[in-house]
Order: structure tokens, then sequence, then C-alpha cells
């Protein structure tokens, strides 16, 4: 049995930052060894570019096409099962990933997914090792008949009978794996070397789920306690990374609390020792455990500074965190933690922020912004958008929490496939109860100040000068924000050319005016010519290469009027 496992991404503009595919290849190990123990033969290939995949499908026409769903390659997947089934309508197509988790794992859920992927013949709920094994022995079995596959439901799978019978079917739940180990790792048997030749970033698990619960987050959902890999298994992979890894400096740990366990310190160790014995890896990208102080501190002294410690906060207001679910260290704690790093040296933190969470407000929010500030902590503010299969995309969520929602184009995620411009798009909140329309699109400004001048460190030093003097940088970025909006100057016409892309190219009201303003040729050509992107990186580089000497006198006047001001 032939079967392609796709982990795609928008590839067509060679932009963007990718991983290796370890999710599919995972469940390719798995799968692998469950049919050889069944003597079932199958030969599986692993995809990233979609551009390979469909000449693969072409040329090959596989029994099985199974395609990992993210916020980032949904419309892709769609257009590559549409591809299938033109070049072979007898090949199988299955989806999984976070899309779809035991919170919409239901007909109404399943009914609304098949209704807009009609070609994806059915999806594996949660994680999907277990269940898309016995998908592939049940259709082998079945002589890789697809009517008789979908006519029934499936243990661990939704199945999509649409076109033959209006109806989908909901497969009984399997439950996670009860040992990680099972699964043969994809790096020590090999299946992951091609992508050492390539532009990709490759990634470890070294544990499985989240023992928190935050509304906005799929991270661990149908999981029941956290597993692990052993740890010669980790360190081995550690080191045969490390060996072969020639083409990029970074690792990433796919654990959602890196220094949750004692071990990750062993980890941590075995990383910062390939790094001196293969220069691999220079950095190592993290999100770090959010209760176990101790642990944190013993893992980031072990990494000697490979990678930067993160606090994620992503709001400071008690209300907010009870209505997420959510439990964070306490300034306190962080302080301490800050203090103890210190005297390693190790001084460079990063926290999250995300506005549009039930409950935060206009002042809430500056305030937390104000006091990560003051811990000299670099902040990443997001705004919230709705990812499906969490509950804070439910609709009691939605009733209770939001009242205007957009759509936005995800970062780098467009191109174009057999002649069709394709989109991922953003559900991104607008407006709640307690923020305004007017307080996001006042923050939009706020938050590429933030991030160009200190996160990014352009005007760090000026900003640090006046905070000496009692000026705090929050206060100066809103003064820079009432200036902008009155100058007739060149600092007004960068203000409204940057909110005039936050409202025309941000802030859709639906997803088909979205597509509609993007497939329009000179639109489009914005995206290709790099004229449009990630708007605070855009507007970086608009400052520093043709508008510093407006931006310089504008700070300059701020400091002169803030200095007057406090006498």
């Amino acid at each position: 049995m032939k079967i392609f496992l796709g982990d795609l991404v928008h590839k067509w503009d060679k932009k963007g930052v990718w991983t290796f595919p370890l999710n599919i290849a995972f469940i390719s190990s798995y799968t692998r060894k469950k049919l050889s123990e069944k003597k079932i033969d199958c030969e599986i290939s692993l995809y990233k570019d979609p551009a390979k995949i469909i000449e693969s499908i072409k040329s090959e026409k596989p029994d099985i096409i199974a395609l990992a769903y993210y916020a980032w390659n949904k419309e892709l997947n769609k257009k590559i099962f549409e591809i299938s089934k033109k070049y072979n309508p007898d090949c199988l197509t299955l989806g999984g990933g976070p899309e779809i988790t035991s919170i919409n794992a239901n007909l109404n859920g399943a009914k609304k997914f098949f209704e807009k992927q009609i070609n994806c013949n059915g999806y594996i709920i949660n994680q999907g090792e277990k269940g898309f094994a016995l998908a592939v022995e049940k259709f082998h079995f079945l002589k890789k008949n697809i009517d008789d596959f979908i006519s029934n439901p499936v243990p661990g799978l939704l199945i999509n009978n649409i076109k033959n019978s209006n109806e989908v079917y909901v497969g009984e739940d399997i439950g996670a794996l009860d040992d990680l180990n099972e699964i043969p790792s994809p790096y020590l048997n090999g299946d992951l070397d091609e992508y050492f030749d390539g532009p990709y970033i490759p990634i470890i698990e070294t544990n499985r789920s989240c023992p928190y619960r935050c509304t906005f987050c799929a991270w661990g959902i149908g999981t029941s306690k956290l597993s692990k890999f052993d740890d010669q298994r980790i360190i081995d992979e550690i080191e045969y990374i490390s060996k072969r890894c020639k083409k990029t400096t970074t690792l990433m740990i796919a654990d959602a609390n890196f220094g949750i366990l004692e071990r990750d310190e062993t980890f941590a160790h075995k990383m910062y020792e390939a790094h001196t014995k293969y220069k691999f890896p220079s950095y190592v990208f993290a999100q770090w455990n959010k209760t176990r102080s101790d642990r944190i501190i013993k893992t980031a002294i072990a990494l000697k500074g490979l990678g930067n410690v993160g606090a994620s906060i992503q709001s400071m207001n008690e209300d907010t965190l009870k209505a997420v679910k959510r439990k964070n260290f306490t300034i306190e704690k962080i302080v301490e933690m800050q203090n103890e790093l210190k005297k390693y040296k190790l001084d460079e933190w990063f926290s999250e922020l995300i506005i549009g969470l039930p409950y935060e407000t206009k002042q809430t929010h500056i305030e937390a912004n104000k006091k990560l500030i003051d811990l000299d902590f670099e902040i990443w503010n997001y705004n919230l958008h709705l990812l499906s299969g969490t509950e804070m995309d439910t609709e009691d969520s939605r009733k209770n929490y939001f009242t205007k929602t957009g759509w936005r184009l995800h970062d780098n995620c467009y191109g174009i496939y057999e002649g069709e411009k394709i989109f991922e798009l953003q559900e991104t909140v607008l407006e709640t109860h307690t923020l305004s329309i007017e307080d996001f699109r006042y923050f939009r400004f706020f938050h590429f100040l933030q991030q160009m001048m200190w996160g990014k460190r352009w005007y760090y030093f000026y900003l640090k000068y006046l905070k000496d003097y009692g000026i705090h940088p929050v206060d100066v970025f809103d003064s820079i924000i009432e200036n902008c909006k009155t100058d007739n100057g060149k600092m007004g016409e960068l203000f409204s050319n940057f909110m005039r892309d936050y409202d025309e190219a941000e802030s859709f009201s639906t997803a088909e005016e979205l597509k509609e303003y993007w497939e329009k040729d000179e639109n489009f050509e914005r995206l290709k010519n790099q004229d449009y992107g990630k708007l605070n990186m855009l507007y970086t580089y608009k400052i520093v290469l043709n508008y510093r000497e407006a931006f310089s006198e504008l700070l300059i006047k701020i400091a002169r009027d803030f200095f007057e001001s406090k006498n």
C-alpha cells in the first residue's frame, strides 16, 4: 500500500521558517511498526513542500493521502485533496491535527468541517498515531474500497459520507498512547535524514500533553496525563541531530512546558555539550514551564544562554485568568527567578501577552505591559484569534465574551497552486464587552512601537534614558501615537499608512471579503513584492530606512515636552 503523509506549508515564494515534519514522521514510524506486525506491506513518503506532493500525486497515484491540519494550511490541504481526487478518485484522504479535538469531535463539528473540506474522507481525532494505524489497517482489509470505508463509523475517526448519504459519523474515542516509546524514533531510524539538506529547523519532543487547560489553546486536549519518551532516546536524538545539522543554528523543543520535569536539566546539559562539540545548536527555542520555578532555574543554568528564558503571562488581570482557566507565576516569583539567573549572567527574558481575552481592558493591558517593561522583558503582544478545537471557539464562549470578530491573512501563508490563489485566514477578535474597536486600533500601533523600540531595541536606550527620569516607555508610546494622529508631515503619513493597512488588509468582516481583496492582481502583487507582510517588521524598516530623521525629530520633541511638563 502506498501512503503519502503531508505536513504542508506554503513555500511557493521561498519565504518562511519551516520545521522538520516530526509530527507525521511519528505517525509513519508507528504505522510501519504496527502494519509490519500484521504482515501488511506499506510504503510511506513524507512531504513538507506542496509542489512536491502535487507532482507525486500525479505520477504515483497513492492509495492513501493524509494531511496534518493547522491554522496555517487548512486551505492548502483542501486544494491538495481536490487535486488528489481529480487524479485518483479511489485515493483515501484523511486529515488530522488540532483543528478537531475532543471539544468539537461531534456531529455538528464533523459536519461543519466536512462541508468545507468535502474531499476529505475522514479525520483522526486528537493524537494521530493510533487512529491512523487503525484506519490504514481497516482500509487494507476492505480491499481499499472507499465506499465501504466511509459507510460506517470508524474508531478514532470522524467519517465524511456527505456525498453518498448526507451523513457524517463520529467514531468511538480510542484514547492516547499509553507509552510514547511504542513510536520508533524517526530521527534514529533515518526517516528524517533528507530534511537535514533543506532549510528546515529540527524539532524534538521529549514529553507530550499539557497539564493546564487554557481555553484559547488546544495543547493537551485528548490526553489525561503527561507522557514521556525515554531519557536515553532523547539524548541520542540530540546527538544525532547535532552531528548532521549544518544549514540552521536553531533547535526547537515541541514540549508545552520545557522545564516541567527534573530530567529536562539533563537534556539542557546535552544540548550545550552538543553546541560545544558540533557548533549546533546555537539557539534553543522552547515554551517554558509555568509552575516549577526551581526546575526552570536549573534547566536554564544548564542551557548556559543558548535560549532566552520565558515567563508567558498572557494577562495579569485576575478576572481574565480565571475566565481562561490559567494560573501564572506571581511577579515576586519571576523577580526571584531573574535574580537567581542573573548570578549566571542569564538576564535575557521574554514574555507574551494576548489582547482580546475575556475581561481584559485597555487599562489592564497597559498595566501588564508596564510591569513587564519594568522587569526588562522583551514582550510579544498577540491579537487573540479563535482556534478551532479550543474551548474559546465554542458557541457559549463566543456569546459570553466577544461582540465582533474579523479576518486577516496568516503571515506568509498563501500561494498559487494549479492556477488558483490560495490564502490562509485567521479569525481575530476585534471587539469584546470590555475592549472597543477603537481600543484594538490603538493597540495595533502601540504594539508596533513597543516591539520596534523596546523589544527589537532600535530605540531601547532612548527609552531607558527617559525611564531613568521617571518617564515610562508606555507613556512615550502613547505620546508618539497622539502626535502622529495630528501630524501633517511624514510621521502623520506613516501613521495613516499603517492604520490603512490595518483597517483595509487586516480587519475583514468576512473570510470571503478577505479572499476577494487579496485575489485582485494589484493587491496580490504587494504580497509577491513583499510590500505587505508582518506590519511590525515592514514598518520598522520603513522608519529605519525612510522616516528616520522625521522619527528622530519627533522623539526629541516628545522628550522636551516631557521634561518641560515635569519641570
